[in-house]
């Protein structure tokens, strides 16, 4: 599914980058690894849900439980 249409990148991209990254990157990073920036910023909120649901997120853990 598209994520971003202004710079036009998938979900899959998203949850690449954030699997490649120790940490929860922070949104400009995930921006700069796909090579873009945040242009309207429709796209943060569903980049922020792919980033929540990375194994061992404050939001995936708490899910859990």
């Amino acid at each position: 599914m598209i994520v971003c249409s202004c710079n036009v990148f998938s979900d899959h991209q998203v949850r690449s980058v954030v699997a490649k990254e120790e940490r929860r990157p922070r949104m400009s990073e995930v921006y700069a690894c796909l090579g873009c920036s945040a242009q309207c910023g429709r796209c943060t909120h569903a980049i922020k849900r792919i980033m929540d649901e990375r194994p061992g997120s404050v939001h995936a853990d708490a899910s859990v439980h």
